[in-house]
């Protein structure tokens, strides 16, 4: 598993403040669901005190990697590298399920592939009666799960995208990384960043070759498909002679951006630098030099974990948001929705605890629409609100400042 693991085990005073931040131990109350139990169980193994078990499988898998106890360790422990060795070590002793591995070393690295498996899901779920809102119909998720998830496009982000428009004299030229969520189903959020940056007189490409961060791999300890994954991007994005790169995910600028330094290592340095959430990009780059017409809906903000714990990113999306409409705060605007890829599937019981406090906080904003910088987070609060009628809506910040954009003007001159 590597030896720099071994370092942060022993920095862990055993505190317990990671008690009173951690979204699983707040529902479960189980010693072992949270950072300090999860450290002793590596300090156990470090030390040759116990060995990987289907048990302690569970208690690595029920971390949600949110990151929360990293950023509010008074011993400054690097929880992230733990677990990642922990998940890495579980996987070479016990090995990947059948299922993800296939997906991970064999569909995802292999984009036509990966499309034609999507398509064909989506023609099965057509078949599949959806007897109300909150059932959910859409494969594969329908085997893990009873959600509610949006229908898949009919067109791809790297599709409808193949050509972007040219701009006479752009400021600058940026690359669009799309991540699997965008590219598949919410293709109205990329649509939003390339209409948005143009206007502000960007030149945006949104490079074909790109796969899949590598997140859901990393997320059961592959390293060999996440460092695959990696060095595809990088070659593809490496070769366009990009100003900068954008997101509109947050869990994709994290491991693109930060992941990727310990996967591809320092030569990554100088394009990880150029990385940017695409509210912490219009914020750096745009400044105040765009004029909006704020629509009149109330709109709340929900930060994402990976944004906001890992990156410390709050007021830039917050920024957009109140200069583009009624904006309310929401109280426990940083607590967990409860989305995160592999965790939802198998803690779908926890998933839902934490979602409900999320939905209950924004009903209590009295906001009309929620907006977030998270794909996975759209599409889990969005479950929570399907399951009970609700009237609010969710959707992106960039959607928002694209509404308002429509309605105001744009000085280009700046």
């Amino acid at each position: 598993m590597g030896e720099d693991w071994k370092t942060e085990v022993s920095k862990c005073s055993k505190c317990g403040k990671c008690h009173t931040v951690c979204p699983v131990f707040l529902e479960t109350g189980d010693e072992a669901m949270v950072s300090r139990g999860r450290i002793s169980l590596a300090e156990a193994l470090r030390d040759q005190q116990i060995v990987y078990t289907n048990k302690l499988r569970d208690y690595v898998y029920s971390c949600k990697k949110c990151m929360r106890c990293r950023k509010d360790c008074p011993s400054g422990v690097d929880y992230e590298i733990i677990i990642s060795a922990l998940l890495r070590g579980v996987a070479e002793n016990m090995g990947i399920p059948l299922l993800p591995k296939i997906i991970f070393r064999y569909i995802l690295p292999r984009r036509i592939l990966f499309d034609t498996m999507l398509k064909v899901s989506s023609k099965i779920q057509r078949f599949i009666p959806m007897k109300k809102r909150g059932q959910m119909r859409h494969l594969p998720l329908l085997f893990m799960g009873k959600r509610w998830i949006p229908t898949l496009a009919k067109k791809t982000a790297l599709q409808k995208f193949r050509n972007t428009k040219k701009l006479k004299n752009p400021r600058m030229r940026v690359g669009l990384f799309t991540g699997c969520l965008i590219n598949y189903i919410y293709v109205d959020i990329a649509e939003a960043v390339v209409d948005v940056l143009n206007k502000m007189n960007i030149e945006v490409v949104v490079p074909q070759g790109q796969l899949c961060c590598g997140t859901p791999s990393s997320s059961m300890g592959d390293v060999k498909s996440s460092r695959k994954l990696a060095e595809v991007n990088r070659k593809v994005f490496e070769s366009q002679g990009l100003d900068a790169i954008v997101s509109a995910c947050a869990t994709c600028t994290k491991t693109i951006k930060m992941d990727y330094l310990r996967t591809l290592g320092p030569s990554w340095k100088p394009i990880s630098d150029k990385i940017y959430d695409i509210s912490e990009f219009i914020y750096k780059y745009c400044g105040e030099e765009y004029e909006t017409k704020p629509i009149e809906e109330k709109v709340t903000y929900h930060d994402p974990c990976h944004l906001l714990w890992v990156r410390g990113i709050s007021d830039e999306p917050r920024n957009v948001l109140k200069k583009s409409s009624n904006f309310v705060e929401m109280d426990m605007a940083g607590s967990c929705c409860g989305g995160g890829g592999i965790f939802t599937i198998i803690h779908y019981d926890l998933t839902l605890k934490m979602l409900e406090r999320k939905v209950a906080s924004i009903e209590r904003s009295g906001a009309d629409t929620v907006a977030t910088n998270c794909p996975g987070c759209v599409m889990q609060i969005a479950d929570g609100f399907a399951g009970k009628n609700s009237k609010i809506k969710t959707t992106h910040s960039i959607q928002i400042l694209q509404r308002a954009l429509a309605n105001g003007n744009i000085n280009r001159e700046k």
